[in-house]
């Protein structure tokens, strides 16, 4: 089956996925369409891991065999429910939602409910025209400005355990979407994978929220030959609407890194003058971080100042999220603090219940290969399991090499531990044993310090809840967040396994 977000366009890109080996190398990231089937080729009897992003569904890695697997499915992610013995609460989250719409005149004016009921629970329409901003409001919250494109649909959802909590404003499903919110939540990989298929496939172009967010990558990369291109390709269609506050923000980035700076000026002033924030958070960030510093070379008063004065509020009531987002009785009137009761206008009262989704991947076999099949790599993993085989792979020098190995029921934590040791160079060879929910680490110099200091930190992060540790047959459990006793453990392994060798 195809990835599958209900109501979501075919061929929306909702998320990416990325295909691991046995000994940890990246065979392949792939983009996660929506209706789509995503066929990925992986060697004969190789065991791979598997696991994928999306901000629309919450998904566990797997462990797939090549030949073998023909569809892997990346469930929800396990909460620690099972642990603690705690219910995860059922209530829904109730309260009432606004549609603002500015008119002509630059004036914001509530809509009637009625334009945008759907029929659906907890699913808000906009309508096409000017710029929009959804309002929730309801219960004990700060009522919540999010600027949303127009002609879209929109889901509520409310904070897990807190029902009267803040409550995020999406799309149904966007492309644009999901790029943001891996440039948001700094997943720079994903973001890569999506970014791909916007510049690969024309056909996805237009769609406001994903041509912004590619324009804005390429702005946070300091790529300028990109956002260049993307300005002279795309940038003229969403000069007027909803997102023309985003374009100016990408050309006052354009022209000052091209020290274009009397250009800057009069870009700046007319931000200042439109008096509104851009629709995607990014931007807010861009004018906020770089664009209302001073320009060098220009003897006549700096122009960030009015637009700096104009931004400050929205920063200060700012909430976390890939829309612009801001706490405000009114959308002009960002405040920390805004009063709960909105007497303008009639909402249209919302309530929002829990809903769980599937990810579902295919997979293809290549043909059977001795140098590709089971007889390539499973000798190894079986020695890298034996505490009379220091050698983790038969072509490497007859010298003693200190194995560690390390399991947990959670394929995810070993996947972030082997990314951590070789991206942080802790260590240069992994391998994930076959059969088993374990990774084989290879201690090179013995730096025990900074493998426990990388263990330790899992558990303190919450990322793992205990790990077995195994150094040539010897076992101990790890259950410690201090990187000293961690480290400790770990001498007494490695010792206890020297003390066994023949």
């Amino acid at each position: 089956m195809a990835p599958t977000v209900p109501g979501a366009t075919p061929g929306t890109v909702i998320g990416a996925a990325e295909v691991l080996d046995h000994r940890n190398r990246r065979l392949e990231r792939v983009p996660l369409r929506a209706e789509m089937p995503t066929q990925v080729e992986i060697p004969h009897e190789e065991r791979c891991l598997v696991h994928g992003w999306s901000p629309y569904l919450s998904v566990q890695t797997v462990v797939v065999s090549g030949g073998r697997t023909q569809q892997a499915v990346l469930s929800p992610r396990r909460t620690n429910r099972e642990s603690t013995g705690r219910e995860e609460s059922r209530r829904g989250a109730t309260g009432w939602v606004r549609l603002w719409n500015r008119e002509q005149d630059g004036e914001w004016t509530v809509r009637n409910p009625a334009d945008m009921a759907t029929g659906k629970v907890a699913t808000v329409a906009t309508p096409s025209g000017n710029p929009t901003v959804l309002q929730v409001g309801g219960g004990h919250r700060h009522p919540v400005c999010t600027l949303v494109p127009e002609g879209s649909l929109f889901t509520l959802h409310p904070t897990e355990h807190q029902p009267q909590g803040p409550v995020k404003v999406r799309p149904l499903a966007d492309s644009g979407f999901t790029l943001l919110e891996a440039l948001r939540l700094g997943e720079w990989g994903w973001a890569a994978v999506v970014e791909q298929v916007w510049w690969d496939d024309p056909s996805v172009r237009g769609i406001p929220l994903f041509d912004l967010a590619v324009a804005y990558l390429a702005c946070r990369r300091g790529d300028l030959e990109r956002a260049g291109r993307w300005r002279q390709e795309t940038g003229d269609r969403h000069q007027t609407g909803p997102a023309g506050i985003d374009v100016l923000a990408v050309d006052a980035w354009l022209a000052r890194r091209r020290g274009e700076w009397r250009e800057l000026a009069g870009i700046l002033a007319q931000l200042a003058e439109a008096g509104e924030a851009p629709l995607a958070a990014e931007g807010l960030d861009l004018l906020a971080a770089e664009l209302t510093r001073p320009a060098p070379n220009l003897r006549t008063p700096q122009p960030g100042g009015p637009l700096r004065r104009h931004l400050t509020p929205y920063l200060r009531a700012s909430l976390p999220s890939s829309l612009s987002s801001f706490t405000a009785a009114h959308p002009q009137q960002p405040e920390p603090r805004a009063p709960k009761r909105v007497g303008v206008g009639e909402p249209l009262a919302f309530k929002v219940e829990r809903d769980e989704s599937v990810l579902r991947i295919l997979w293809r076999q290549l043909s059977s290969s001795a140098s590709t099949g089971r007889e390539a790599y499973a000798p190894a993993a079986e020695r890298a399991l034996d505490p009379r085989e220091p050698r983790l792979m038969p072509s490497e020098p007859e010298e003693r090499r200190d194995l560690l190995i390390v399991e947990d029921e959670d394929p995810m934590v070993l996947w972030r531990l082997s990314r951590r040791l070789l991206d942080e160079g802790v260590a240069t060879e992994i391998s994930i044993v076959p059969g088993r929910d374990a990774i084989a680490v290879v201690l090179p110099g013995l730096r025990m310090g900074s493998v426990a200091a990388l263990l330790a930190g899992l558990l303190r992060q919450g990322l793992a809840q205990r790990l077995e540790l195994n150094v040539g047959g010897a076992r101990q459990h790890l259950d410690v967040v201090d990187t000293a006793e961690a480290e400790r453990i770990l001498a007494v392994l490695l010792r206890e396994s020297h003390r066994s060798s023949p």
